[in-house]
């Protein structure tokens, strides 16, 4: 059985482990929401000016992604055509029809 002095050194020693948690937590909690609110202030700063050149470079991302699949997409077509002309699949089945 622990000594009373024991005891009230291992209960402030708890008090203090649990203070300083919470107050980590709580400081940590303080920070994220500076942190939202500046980014929230820097979207609203942004210029009409930089608001177009961030969409245009964004159009110019999702041009080059069209253009990459509309080429995987027509050497598909080109390789499906090449397989009819060689018959690879083998006649061509009619797919059941279910009533």
């Amino acid at each position: 059985m622990p000594t009373p002095l024991n005891a009230k050194r291992l209960v402030l020693t708890g008090a203090v482990t649990v203070i300083t948690i919470a107050g980590s937590l709580y400081g940590a909690g303080i920070k994220t929401g500076q942190q939202v609110t500046q980014q929230a202030q820097k979207a609203r700063d942004v210029t009409i000016d930089e608001r177009i050149d961030g969409l245009r470079s964004m159009r110019q991302n999702l041009m080059a992604k069209k253009e990459l699949v509309e080429r995987q997409l027509n050497d598909l077509e080109t390789r499906i055509e090449e397989r009819k002309l060689k018959n690879i699949d083998g006649p061509k089945k009619e797919p059941p029809q279910y009533r």
